[in-house]
């Protein structure tokens, strides 16, 4: 394919600067902050032509990466059912759904006699609708559930009859960063923010997401009339997330200050009756400083039971005694991470996850250290359904090469009851052509694990390798399944990477505090290394290497292009956080100095600037190839992140380096919920560009 140098759209550079610690910023591209400004559309729109008129001459291969792409997506899969009312109700996708579909059946061995519960593709022409969450009320007749447009955070909650399968007329807007907690069969709580302004394009706005409040919606009424129960006013920028206790007694706030790892929790006792929400609701601050996160499993009674990292910051399980707020612990911190755990009837699920693998646990309340391992096969826990007053439980365990595996179980006999429910299978992929391997790198002074996977037989370093990372947040990137991921080591005889770099939550909060705020730099440091990792070892070279991450994940492989711009030859960047001087100023935004620290502090800014992709984008022929990929409805990590970047590129390196370019998606935002119809599509775009850039030939 040629790589003939190409003439990027003619973008104007405004004099527009402000003032951050004594410094002027130049900000010549500020426009591209106002999503409905013509300016910005003309922009998007010749960033999108540019990008198709690139892609043109690959067009060919295009088709065949989409084509195997939405074959390798066309099979059955299959979510983790729930006992509810009798019946069993499960998600289900044929294939090549948009949505996944709601299904419910009176017997798991009868599936062929299941019946559509609720198809959220009938929601919208484009697909584009998608279930966020569900929740049953507490005689399990009534199922609320949130519906979010366009890939948008905001959601709207609506309710349907188990009996008629009809949605009574109660809708709920303006939800956002919310459960659903039923209290009793009356209404449930939620959390919302304030109503946009009218005209404005829902998740396509940039104003920061402030005041949050619990409000309780009474089933046969109007929004309008809702009960507001919990704010915080002297703190606009907390979240909260509201849910009921098992007795259904108490409210439960957990209250998180941004994406901090520590949470208070404060508790009031529920009124007799639903008019009596109108008085205000007495709390006590159980948990009334930010020194460790906990998570709420259940309660028995005046005795609750969380999850707690306080004194044990790879987590450990506790109960508090309401009244007297006595601490006990139940199971202590293990040298492993404790990744989930539900408590079912007097059970405990614990999952862990050692050296980036989960591995499931359970114990009894009343003999807690008597720990044992459910036998399951090697992976991750991408999901479980159950109840505190049901026996039945399900989980599904999913990996590089395992679509998907839903287990069923018994909590009262575990490892007795434990039964494959279905599998998923992927229509001419077969695990046992591949090798999936874990190495451990050093980065300074510290090990990094890598799991890399691969066709059996040579890799050489004229192998196409695809290396992913994230590395922050505290969120850790265990063995999963990506359907467009097996065409890249099918179709271009590819190796795929990851690298478990510091700022993820692999191995508890230390390892998260090694690569965040002041330690940031470290998480670039171990994702370059993994690079010449591979390299040392002949697993590809820097020419034919791709580097993608998403979100946080895309300020890591933007930061990357720019600080060793010669180990890539191609960088795609999802949705990422890319200006770091203004990031909080955006949506939820605000929440994100957790990680980062807040600009407006001059220490903090001294970290960011030495590596805000945004601001040091430089004038370099070694740059590689940059594919930038967003939405123009993602309310997450606003768009306006990506517009500037690669304006900023095109701008500096106008004849060298590259190529810089964008595709910007319509009615998508930050990925959740996206339709399988534009993941065919943005699949089939990336990897073609890809394989463009680092030499990966296509094989049929």
């Amino acid at each position: 394919m040629s790589l003939k140098r190409i003439l990027y759209p003619a973008v104007r550079r405004s004099s527009a600067a402000y003032t951050l610690h004594g410094r002027t910023i130049p900000e010549p591209y500020d426009y591209l902050e106002n999503p409905a400004a013509e300016e910005t559309k003309a922009f998007v729109q010749a960033q999108n032509d540019l990008f198709e008129s690139y892609m043109q001459p690959a067009a060919s291969i295009r088709d065949k990466v989409a084509e195997r792409v939405r074959v390798t997506l066309d099979y059955p899969r299959t979510e983790c059912p729930g006992l509810h009312g009798g019946k069993y109700y499960y998600k289900f996708n044929s294939g090549l759904q948009n949505q996944s579909v709601i299904m419910r059946t009176q017997a798991l061995d009868r599936l062929e006699e299941a019946e559509v519960f609720l198809d959220p593709n009938t929601l919208s022409s484009d697909g584009t609708s998608a279930v966020r969450d569900s929740e049953w009320s507490k005689d399990e007749r009534l199922l609320a559930y949130a519906v979010s447009e366009k890939g948008s955070d905001w959601m709207h909650i609506r309710v349907r009859d188990a009996t008629t399968k009809e949605d009574l007329p109660d809708v709920v807007h303006w939800v956002k960063f919310s459960r659903i907690a039923w209290w009793r069969n009356e209404g449930f709580f939620y959390t919302r923010y304030a109503a946009l302004a009218e005209g404005v394009d829902k998740g396509a706005e940039t104003d920061s997401a402030t005041d949050a409040h619990v409000c309780f919606h009474r089933i046969g009424t109007t929004q309008d009339s809702d009960i507001e129960v919990f704010r915080v006013p002297e703190h606009p920028n907390w979240i909260l997330e509201a849910e009921v206790s098992d007795c259904q007694a108490y409210l439960i706030v957990t209250i998180s200050d941004g994406c901090e790892p520590n949470n208070l929790i404060w508790i009031a006792p529920l009124p007799s009756a639903t008019d009596d929400l109108k008085k205000p609701l007495s709390f006590l601050k159980l948990v009334d400083t930010f020194e460790g996160s906990y998570e709420y499993l259940g309660n028995d009674g005046e005795t609750l039971f969380f999850t707690c990292t306080k004194d044990a910051p790879r987590k450990k399980v506790i109960s508090i005694h309401l009244p007297t707020k006595e601490v006990t612990e139940i199971v202590p911190e293990r040298t492993s991470v404790l990744n989930h755990a539900v408590l079912v009837r007097d059970t405990l699920l614990l999952v862990y996850l050692e050296d980036v693998k989960d591995v499931v646990y359970y114990c009894h309340l009343a003999s807690p250290l008597d720990v044992r391992q459910l036998p399951l096969p090697i992976g991750s826990i991408h999901d479980y359904s159950c109840e505190r007053s049901h026996d039945f439980v399900s989980l599904k365990l999913t990996s590089f090469l395992l679509p998907g595996r839903t287990y069923t179980l018994d909590i009262r006999d575990p490892e007795g009851t434990l039964r494959v429910f279905v599998d998923d299978v992927v229509k001419g992929l077969d695990p046992s052509d591949f090798v999936t391997e874990q190495v451990f790198y050093e980065s300074g002074d510290v090990k990094i694990p890598m799991f890399i996977v691969h066709r059996k037989g040579a890799v050489t370093s004229s192998s196409p390798v695809l290396l992913y990372g994230y590395g922050g947040f505290n969120i850790s990137l265990s063995p999963y399944f990506a359907a467009p991921r097996t065409v890249f080591l099918q179709h271009f005889d590819g190796v795929f990477a990851i690298a478990n770099i510091r700022g993820g939550g692999e191995y508890g909060q230390a390892w998260h505090d090694g690569g965040r705020r002041a330690q940031k730099q470290n998480c670039f440091t171990d994702f370059v290394n993994a690079a010449k990792y591979l390299h040392a070892h002949e697993i590809g070279s820097p020419a034919t290497t791709a580097i993608m991450g998403g979100s946080n994940g895309g300020l890591l492989v933007a930061a990357c292009a720019n600080q060793a711009p010669a180990e890539f030859r191609c960088v795609v960047c999802q949705v990422g956080v890319l200006d770091m001087y203004k990031f909080h100023k955006f949506t939820i935004g605000h929440a994100w100095t957790s990680d980062y620290g807040n600009p407006d502090v001059k220490e903090d800014f001294e970290v960011v600037e030495k590596y805000s992709p945004l601001h040091n984008v430089r004038a370099s022929p070694d740059y590689p190839a940059v594919l930038v990929v967003t939405g123009d409805h993602d309310d997450r990590v606003v768009p306006l992140h990506s517009l500037k970047y690669v304006a900023a590129l095109q701008h500096t390196n106008p004849t060298e380096g590259g190529p810089f370019l964008a595709r910007i998606e319509v009615s998508a935002g930050h990925g959740a919920g996206k339709p399988t119809s534009k993941i065919v599509r943005e699949a089939a775009d990336i990897y073609t560009f890809i394989s463009k850039h680092i030499g990966a030939v296509w094989h049929d």
